[in-house]
């Protein structure tokens, strides 16, 4: 008699036999490709030109009001703690001041005094000549260059 039901074989009985035999090798893998070999330097020989470097950071700017006074201290004071907190360099424009007293200078050269502890760089980009008045008046001129 013949048998009339259809033998059919599982996967693994329709692999090759050098598969069955080991599971593992059954498995699609990805080819090995061997590890580059540095090259030996030679003495005199140049390296190729690195990457470029990532361009240099963004100067925070810190713009002083048209007022720097004891009554506009806290909100001045803020402005510059805010700006303190980004990273350097830092850029004082102080063109617009029309009044200033003493507060207002004492916390201008707090922020440049904290910029020189983090060495941190910061450069006036603008004073008006109320601000320079001021700062002549009370002698604190150099305490506001940054030494470069």
């Amino acid at each position: 008699m013949k048998d009339s039901r259809k033998k059919t074989r599982s996967k693994a009985a329709a692999a090759p036999r050098h598969a069955r035999s080991n599971p593992v090798a059954a498995k699609a893998s990805a080819p090995v490709v061997p590890a580059a070999k540095a090259a030996p330097e030679l003495p005199g020989a140049t390296t190729p030109a690195a990457a470029p470097a990532a361009p240099a950071p963004r100067p925070a700017r810190v713009v002083l009001g048209t007022s720097c006074t004891i009554q506009e201290a806290s909100a001045v004071r803020a402005h510059l703690l805010a700006q303190a907190a980004l990273p350097g360099p830092y850029e004082i424009d102080g063109g617009s001041v029309e009044m200033v007293d003493t507060a207002g200078v004492q916390l201008v050269v707090a922020f440049a005094l904290d910029c020189l502890e983090k060495g941190q760089p910061y450069k006036w980009v603008g004073r008006s000549p109320t601000l320079i008045a001021a700062i002549e008046l009370l002698g604190v001129g150099p305490l506001l260059e940054y030494p470069a």
